[in-house]
């Protein structure tokens, strides 16, 4: 009986702890370029967007997610050059999309800019 209600009380916990997730801090950036990325899995290939921007001193390129065939704008409302929101999570770029949605890409390299 104590064993069950242990139990219960530790899902619970656990449940109430995994909801209670930090917010990613968003900050300003400048959206440089939008391209596409080719992967081949087992035979078969698959095109994702890539988004290029620049954080303060640091450019990040970032794969987004899946493109299908005629899915129309690859930046999902993104235009380059102008001021986006993204926040920095691990290996994960979070952009904040025009709509006021996430979008979470995964970072693929991580450069300094030129100074000049």
């Amino acid at each position: 009986m104590y064993k069950a209600i242990f139990i219960a009380v530790m899902l619970y916990v656990a449940i109430l702890s995994g909801g209670a997730a930090p917010k990613p801090e968003f900050r300003s950036a400048k959206l440089i370029g939008i391209g596409t990325d080719e992967n081949v899995v087992k035979a078969t290939a698959f095109r994702s967007a890539l988004f290029t921007v620049q954080v303060a001193d640091l450019i990040y390129m970032a794969r987004g997610g899946r493109l299908r065939r005629g899915s129309g704008d690859m930046g999902k409302g993104l235009i380059v050059g102008d001021p986006v929101q993204v926040a920095v999570d691990g290996d994960h770029l979070i952009f904040m999309k025009p709509d006021g949605k996430e979008m979470k890409t995964i970072i693929m390299k991580r450069t300094r800019a030129q100074s000049q």
